[in-house]
C-alpha cells in the first residue's frame, strides 16, 4: 500500500508543478481533490 500510496503522491507533485509552470487552475483543482482523495483513504 505505502508504494501505491507514494506513487500516487507523486503523480500529485507532478500534476501541481506543471499545473504552476501552466498556471492552470483546472489542474491545480484536480491536484487538490486526488491530494483529498488520499487523505480520506488515508484516515479510514
Amino acid at each position: 500500500m505505502a508504494e501505491k500510496l507514494a506513487r500516487r503522491l507523486r503523480d500529485v507533485v507532478d500534476l501541481l508543478e506543471s499545473a504552476a509552470e501552466e498556471k492552470d487552475w483546472g489542474l491545480v483543482e484536480e491536484a487538490l481533490d486526488e491530494l483529498r482523495s488520499i487523505v480520506d483513504e488515508l484516515e479510514e
